[in-house]
């Protein structure tokens, strides 16, 4: 294969991950984490388990993007390998970047939604890997998460109760020791209504600014609107700061773990950061005062049996530094029951 073909494959594959990371980013809470869920079709979830054979430093998200889509960040000195049904590997996560192995119908079959249609599952061709992303962290949507032929019975309908109704399992390997990405399908009955969330208290940031819940869907999100003389720095769950308001544009964090997660497409790219006290690398998001941003932890599950009217979820907080001194973002998510009209 000639230089400049490697070259072009190497340059889409960096493309899909920047791709990945930022879809990744509008469904995943702060951190990387274990556990999480993802929809798929007639109110089946695909459910990670507690119980994935992965030690600490193995961090791993399950969300629905477009589709059902594992999200992975691995920080131990061990790479993660991910293998596909006949147990070969297409992608090589950590400890220090990720390789994908170009020649696997697998890698592709996982990167976008409609490969799967396209790319049959025996194309795959001699093993060529190559480097796709600069820190250990990667998204794809793996096939069996989205297991069709997984049949709900009427009377798992019926009863009208989340019910697990099969199981799913990923062969990894770290290092040398094999391993695996595991849980549960379950049906979870459709419930009608939304999220919603609202600020309640900002502190002495109500003098300052306008701050306001961006919600009506399941990725709620968090608008401010600056107009101090101080610099304002809102900063994540994980102590680091994120946005920094200045009187006339706002800035990101670029080593902020969050941005890597919400950054949305054709925004200033995310930066590895595997330390807490690592120095922000700031980056222009906005040439105005004001931005909006998706607010993993405005984010919350559907109750299992909500009553009729409006149920509290959650409250959560955001800290923030107005010039030398602290404060937070004080609100609550809640789940708003849509009544049925007319004859229903």
């Amino acid at each position: 294969m000639s230089r400049a073909v490697t070259s072009r494959r190497r340059a889409s594959a960096r493309r899909l991950s920047g791709l990945f990371i930022a879809v990744a980013g509008v469904f995943s809470s702060a951190v990387f984490a274990h556990g999480g869920e993802s929809h798929d079709s007639d109110n089946v979830v695909a459910v990670l388990s507690d119980r994935s054979e992965l030690p600490a430093g193995v961090h791993i998200q399950l969300r629905r993007t477009l589709a059902p889509q594992l999200l992975v960040r691995n920080t131990s000195d061990e790479p993660l390998f991910i293998l596909d049904e006949n147990g070969r590997a297409f992608l090589r996560i950590g400890p220090d970047h990720v390789e994908a192995d170009l020649g696997a119908a697998a890698f592709h079959r996982t990167n976008t939604l409609m490969a799967p249609g396209a790319i049959a599952a025996d194309a795959s061709q001699t093993p060529n890997w190559q480097t796709v992303a600069d820190s250990p962290a990667w998204g794809w949507f793996d096939l069996r998460l989205r297991d069709r032929r997984m049949a709900v019975s009427q009377d798992v309908k019926d009863a009208s109760r989340i019910t697990a109704i099969g199981t799913w399992r990923i062969p990894v390997r770290l290092g040398d020791s094999a391993a695996r990405i595991a849980g549960t399908f379950e049906y979870r009955p459709p419930v009608a209504g939304m999220l919603e969330a609202r600020v309640i208290n900002t502190g002495r940031l109500a003098a300052h600014a306008i701050v306001k819940a961006m919600t009506g869907s399941a990725r709620p999100g968090l608008f401010v609107s600056y107009r101090g003389d101080e610099p304002l720095v809102i900063y994540d769950d994980n102590g680091l700061a994120l946005f920094r308001f200045a009187d006339q544009n706002v800035a990101v964090n670029r080593r902020a773990p969050t941005w890597r997660l919400i950054r949305p497409a054709g925004a200033p790219a995310a930066l590895p950061s595997d330390a807490a006290s690592a120095k922000p690398v700031w980056a222009r998001v906005s040439d105005t005062p004001s931005y909006g941003w998706i607010e993993p932890r405005l984010a919350a599950a559907a109750p299992n049996a909500p009553e009729a009217g409006v149920t509290p979820i959650k409250d959560w907080h955001i800290r923030y530094r107005l010039g030398e001194a602290h404060g937070h973002i004080e609100g609550i998510s809640e789940w708003a029951t849509i009544q049925p009209v007319g004859n229903e």
